[in-house]
């Protein structure tokens, strides 16, 4: 009698049997046809496919994706735009369709910090929803990442034209009024650089020819000075106020809130002050190629110290530490305004 365990070796190593793993496979041109050769650290990757084996949500055991190292397409057409695209190249990549409520992602990857104020490992350039081929504009010796979401909440993380929202915090009851904090613990003296979370600064767009492939800001976003929470909080203090911090990353306004009363500790500390700005006034072109949708987005660039914040007692009389928060400020640039990367998403 054959064993079940011999069946399901069999199984295995059946390929008719063996369902794909899903991949972004490299074309050079538009309708998928030429295969594109793909190097990683100067290995041929098998069968020109960034495999999609791991989820946005897989933090821990994968960092969130599949890293592919200093990626080359030796073959690949350059774009021709040598003033504004000096050593861009044309790649397509032929996407299979991905289940029900499911997205694949491809970003790259990026030498800043992302856990602090985003949870998208990198910056992300293509964002699919159904079988297709797919332009990526890539440059010789990019790091890039795969990933996939599947479910309203998940893919929430990945669909940056959309308002991400931040942490949100309650006060209530008692005096109603947020206590005063102190750093308990600091984790680090000089700031870590991290991106902060990538968004849409125009709408989607198609471009047919120039000029609909001009992007000017059109999605006025504020960057400023950040509290980040590594888990949430709740408790009473001992006047009754009872309060409640979720956990994730609050961008500031002035006012009596928890997270403001945190940043002031730490501006205290650093000698900074509080930090505003709205990302309006730049313009885009000859980024898109024509036949594609997409949207400009913007990455802003933080400096963030990290550490414990005692916030007096709770109404037992207990010390209440918040571990893990994180203060940041905006790198600011040279226009005065906020530092950061532009990058065009493409979704169609």
């Amino acid at each position: 009698m054959i064993s079940y365990n011999f069946l399901f070796q069999l199984l295995l190593l059946s390929p008719a049997l063996v369902t794909a793993r899903p991949g972004f496979v490299a074309y050079k041109e538009k309708t998928c046809n030429d295969p594109l050769e793909m190097w990683s650290d100067g290995v041929p990757i098998p069968d020109n496919t960034l495999r999609i084996d791991h989820s946005i949500k897989e933090w821990h055991s994968h960092a969130a994706g599949h890293y592919y190292d200093n990626v080359t397409l030796p073959a690949a057409n350059a774009t021709g735009n040598f003033d504004k695209d000096a050593g861009i190249q044309f790649a397509y990549f032929k996407v299979p369709e991905p289940d029900p409520g499911c997205q694949y992602l491809l970003m790259r990857d990026s030498p800043r910090g992302w856990q602090i104020l985003t949870k998208l490992p990198g910056i992300e350039v293509l964002n699919v929803n159904k079988e297709g081929c797919y332009y990526t504009p890539l440059s010789p010796n990019d790091d890039l990442i795969t990933s996939f979401c599947c479910g309203k909440d998940d893919c929430a993380i990945a669909n940056i034209d959309e308002d991400q929202g931040g942490a949100k915090e309650t006060i209530s009851g008692g005096s109603g009024v947020a206590p005063n904090c102190t750093i308990k613990r600091k984790y680090n003296d000089r700031p870590t650089r991290t991106n902060g979370q990538q968004f849409a600064v125009t709408k989607p767009q198609t471009c047919e020819a120039p000029p609909t492939c001009t992007h000017s800001i059109s999605n006025s976003r504020m960057v400023s000075t950040t509290i980040s929470h590594s888990q949430s909080y709740s408790w009473t203090t001992t006047d009754g106020t009872d309060i409640r911090i979720d956990g994730g990353p609050d961008i500031l306004r002035v006012g009596a809130t928890m997270s403001y009363s945190i940043a002031q500790t730490w501006m205290e500390d650093t000698g900074t002050t509080f930090t505003q700005t709205n990302v309006t006034a730049t313009e885009e072109s000859d980024r898109q190629e024509m036949g594609t949708v997409a949207f400009f987005s913007f990455t802003p660039e933080y400096d963030c110290w990290t550490g414990d914040v005692s916030c007096g007692e709770d109404s037992d009389g207990k010390e209440v530490v918040l571990g893990g928060v994180s203060f940041c400020q905006p790198v600011p640039s040279n226009a005065g305004g906020a530092d950061g990367v532009y990058s065009m998403v493409y979704i169609s």
